[in-house]
């Protein structure tokens, strides 16, 4: 490995020969791997929003809704599966979305009753409190990522959807989508929206060893014929009907990154290719000075691995740098699919490249390996 470490001022200065076929190789594997890195991390956050929904947790929302706008549950229904037996806590939730569609400006508000809202909620402060949220009517407790993309402060006044309200606290926690959530009062949400007595939906935390389909099921029999009729599902059925399509077309995403990738491998093969048949006079003196079969083919592979991961790092960290200066959230009917740089799908990249190199090398480097010295030297 040492002496093949002393050829890698070598590789560079071959690499640096044909400056612009080597730029250009580059940029193809960077754009390439970028795309690569831009679809992990989408298909990243649908698997973390994903995990983060697996909780003993029901949403009861109104049947036949076609968006959280159009749900309206009168609040009377909270106390009826409060008494339930299998049931823990029930927490009445006003939910206002900028757009149901899919948008990259997500903002989503959930009025809520104070005094419940860490009953359902794990909630960690960053900074702020619970207690200032609680003492101030027109108070909000703000998602990490939402507070990003606002840039907002606690103290400050912010604008989210129809109503101005105080930063009390910005906070973090393991439940889906909390990053991506403003909480508001209950009160001061039904007063901005025109619904007092109303709700969008009811998250209902089931006991321990309870079925949550079966619950489910009870509750939708007990509103069957009331005001409003009910539709309840488990928290991640909920989720994953909401990101379906999301994840259908990071299906086909995935599908165009594996063929980005596939076409990095062919730039570097043909790259590797044309520099070997270039070279073969100064490869055959080299063989000819004593360089054995095997370093050959490592030196002719080195050029195809140092293009490969020069362009799999470009890519790479253009991709994770926008994503850091300026965060995305994909939205989904109110739910935040992060779009977060992440080390992980870095090193899975630079990984990708790296093997990349190698293998788009290996071919040209062998063909180039097996060449007759004789003819090298003939062609000098």
């Amino acid at each position: 490995m040492r002496e093949l470490l002393r050829f890698l001022p070598y590789v560079l200065r071959t690499a640096l020969r044909a400056r612009l076929r080597s730029l250009c190789t580059v940029l193809g594997a960077a754009l390439a791997m970028a795309l690569f890195v831009f679809v992990r991390t989408v298909d990243r956050g649908v698997d973390d929003l994903s995990a983060r929904s697996a909780q003993p947790v029901l949403v009861v929302f109104q049947d036949s809704r076609f968006c959280p706008l159009t749900s309206e549950l009168p609040v009377r229904y909270a106390q009826t599966i409060r008494d339930l037996p299998e049931v823990e806590e029930v927490l009445p939730t006003l939910v206002y979305v900028n757009s149901c569609r899919s948008n990259l400006d997500l903002v989503t508000l959930h009025g809520v009753e104070a005094e419940r809202l860490s009953s359902l909620y794990e909630l960690e402060f960053l900074s702020g409190s619970l207690e200032a949220f609680r003492v101030r009517s027109d108070a909000a407790l703000i998602g990490e990522r939402l507070a990003e993309r606002r840039k907002a402060l606690v103290g400050q006044r912010v604008r989210l959807g129809d109503i101005d309200v105080e930063v009390a606290g910005i906070v973090r926690g393991p439940a889906a989508g909390v990053a991506n959530l403003a909480f508001v009062h209950l009160a001061q949400l039904s007063l901005a929206q025109k619904r007092q007595g109303s709700a969008t939906q009811f998250l209902v935390r089931v006991k321990d060893g309870v079925d949550p389909e079966e619950i489910a099921a009870k509750v939708d029999e007990i509103f069957r014929t009331d005001e409003a009729r009910t539709d309840t599902k488990s928290l991640q059925a909920f989720v994953a009907a909401a990101v379906q399509e999301v994840a259908e077309i990071v299906s086909f995403g995935r599908v165009l990154g594996y063929l980005a990738v596939l076409v990095v491998a062919l730039v570097l093969a043909n790259t590797v290719f044309i520099s070997a048949q270039s070279r073969a006079p100064e490869l055959a003196v080299l063989e000819t000075i004593g360089l054995t079969k095997p370093k050959l083919l490592a030196l002719i592979a080195g050029e195809g691995v140092l293009l490969g991961l020069a362009g799999g790092l470009l890519g790479t960290a253009i991709v994770l740098t926008l994503l850091w200066f300026y965060p995305l959230t994909l939205g989904v009917e109110g739910w935040g699919i992060d779009l977060a740089p992440s080390l992980a799908v870095a090193g899975q990249a630079l990984l990708a490249a790296l093997l990349i190199g190698l293998a788009a090398s290996l071919g040209p480097a062998i063909a180039a390996a097996r060449r007759p010295v004789h003819l090298g030297l003939k062609e000098e």
